[in-house]
Parts: C-alpha cells; sequence; structure tokens
C-alpha cells in the first residue's frame, strides 16, 4: 500500500509524510509568535495520565546555540540551526503538575467529588511510581506487583529509577513528535538528534541527575536551499504491521 504526498489533501497529514531530518539550515529568524505555536503544539501531546513529565528547553540566541551546538558534537544541523530545542524528561515534576492540575480544576469550577478523586488518583500515582531510597520500595512494589499478577490481569508499574526515565521519554517523545509536525506544517523543518554529550549539556543546562534526563536535541530552521534530502524508504507495511 503506497500513498503518494501530492495526493493528501490534509495539511498536517502532509507535513507527516513529506517530513524529513534536514542536516542543513539557512540562516533565517524564527518570530517568537511560531515558537510560541510550535511550543503550544507539542504540549498538545497526550500524556501517561496527564503527568507531562518533561521539560522543553528552547535555545535560541546565537551564544547558546553555539554552545548547545559544540555539546551536539558540533554536527551540521545544530550548527546551522536557527533555534534548539532540548527535550527533558522530568521525573521531578510529578508533585507540582498535580497541584497544578488541582488549582485549575478549582478555578474551571469541576465539582468537588471530581476535585477529590482526581486528588486520590493523583496521590496513588506517586506513590506507586515512587522508587524510594535505594529502590527498596521499588523492589517492595515488584513483590507485590508479581503476586497480584499470579491472581489477576495486571501491568507493572515501573520499578527503577530508570524506569521512571523510559516512562517518561515516551511522553516527551510524543510531544517531540507534535513539534516537528507542527513546525513542518508551517514551513519550517527539523533534525531529531540524539548525538550529544548527554553529561555536559545537562551539567550546562544546570539539570538534576536525580530526576531529569535529555531524550533528544531538535534542530530547527528552514532548509538550504543547497540541501537535497535524499529519498525516503520506509520497510514495506507488511513487514511493519501485524492486523489481528
Amino acid at each position: 500500500m503506497n500513498i503518494e504526498c501530492d495526493t493528501i489533501s490534509s495539511p498536517v497529514l502532509s507535513a507527516i509524510f513529506q517530513r524529513r531530518a534536514i542536516r542543513a539550515f539557512e540562516p533565517v529568524e524564527i518570530p517568537a509568535s511560531t515558537r510560541d505555536l510550535l511550543l503550544q503544539s507539542a504540549r498538545q501531546a497526550p500524556s501517561s495520565c496527564n503527568t507531562q513529565p518533561y521539560r522543553l528547553y528552547w535555545v535560541q540566541s546565537q551564544t547558546e546555540r553555539s554552545v548547545v551546538a559544540r555539546l551536539c558534537l558540533s554536527q551540521n544541523p545544530a550548527q546551522t540551526a536557527s533555534a534548539l530545542v532540548i527535550a527533558v524528561a522530568d521525573i521531578g515534576s510529578l508533585s507540582s503538575t498535580s497541584r497544578l492540575q488541582l488549582a485549575w480544576m478549582r478555578q474551571s469550577g469541576f465539582p468537588e467529588n471530581k476535585i477529590r478523586e482526581y486528588e486520590r488518583t493523583a496521590r496513588l500515582g506517586r506513590i506507586i511510581f515512587m522508587p524510594g531510597p535505594l529502590n527498596l520500595f521499588g523492589r517492595l512494589k515488584e513483590a507485590l506487583f508479581r503476586l497480584l499478577h499470579i491472581l489477576m490481569t495486571i501491568g507493572m508499574p515501573p520499578i527503577t529509577r530508570n524506569d521512571m526515565f523510559k516512562w517518561a521519554g515516551k511522553s516527551t517523545a510524543l510531544a517531540c513528535q507534535n513539534l516537528m509536525t507542527a513546525a513542518e506544517v508551517v514551513g519550517l523543518n527539523t533534525c531529531p538528534m540524539e548525538g550529544f554529550d548527554g553529561q555536559r549539556l545537562a551539567r550546562y543546562l544546570g539539570l538534576s541527575q536525580k530526576c531529569e534526563e535529555i531524550v533528544m536535541v531538535i534542530a530547527i530552521g528552514k532548509k538550504s536551499f543547497d540541501y537535497t534530502a535524499q529519498p525516503q524508504w520506509r520497510r514495506p507495511i507488511e513487514a511493519t504491521v501485524t492486523v489481528l
């Protein structure tokens, strides 16, 4: 099954099909209104229990971009981009996020029973996701959920801090995809990068080693006139998709 981009009338679907990882950009300025639109688009992505466990750093000034580009191993997309977005999984934000949502629910006039229900759910979620000192609570959770699994169909929550980062990384990646699709719709191009010195970049941003981990850096700009994207290849759909 092949779908040609020029047969798609929806601008969003067209953006999804024509998006490429661009490795050379023209020096253009991204207006603040466009920047805000892209970041708001990222925030609309779904996340587990609406926890939104991520932070986005928009790197705009030439000085800051030069530093970050060097920490991205001086890759050409990072050096020529008009802006860089550093996407960070943040597992320390659960409490503050639930407090903000509670405040929003109260301001929005939610019934008191719905507010209490959310408070209970958020408190339970924080307990379930808490690894505890030396991951002792995580091991207790693992034993408990393995026991419950014998009796019923049940999922396994994150056990270790690495499990937590893996969990938060999924929501972070969804936000990144939203941002890249929105950029394509408004006529900009992107290149997601996993090549960076994570330790030095985290230190440069002042991130908490305990709670924050960089997932990717996205270069954003306008494709260089001299750059020719390679033809895109994807595995045949039958090699990727199983319909049950």
